[in-house]
């Protein structure tokens, strides 16, 4: 009798089992789903912010410039020219790291342009 009860109830666990199974494949499926609509979004503003004058990664890149003419022109050439003993304090840490990264971004950046053409 008890045995007969529980053969009964296995069907119905089974079934939920198999049910909570197929919802969490589902939430899954949907996050899959959000995560590479938000990155094809992401991927569309890069591409039309690369080559704007006024965007992030340009802004970044001439501060970098600035940096790095400051540093070149003004310390090694135009302050002996004009006698003065001009120095430039070199990028370090988080700085640093960004600096690069900016460097690399634009120089890859142009690479894939050329590439492109």
């Amino acid at each position: 009798m008890w045995l007969t009860s529980i053969l009964n109830i296995v069907p119905s666990i089974v079934s939920g089992v198999v049910t909570a199974y197929n919802k969490s494949k589902d939430v899954s499926i949907v996050a899959i789903q959000s995560a590479v609509g938000i990155a094809s979004a992401q991927v569309q503003a890069m591409s039309l912010w690369i080559g704007h004058p006024l965007s992030p990664p340009s802004i970044m890149a001439y501060g970098v410039a600035i940096w790095f003419f400051k540093a070149t022109a003004c310390d090694k050439v135009i302050g002996p020219v004009l006698g003065y003993k001009w120095t430039t304090d070199p990028i370090s840490g988080e700085t640093a790291i960004i600096a690069g990264i900016v460097v690399s971004g634009m120089f890859f950046s142009g690479i894939a342009n050329i590439i492109k053409r």
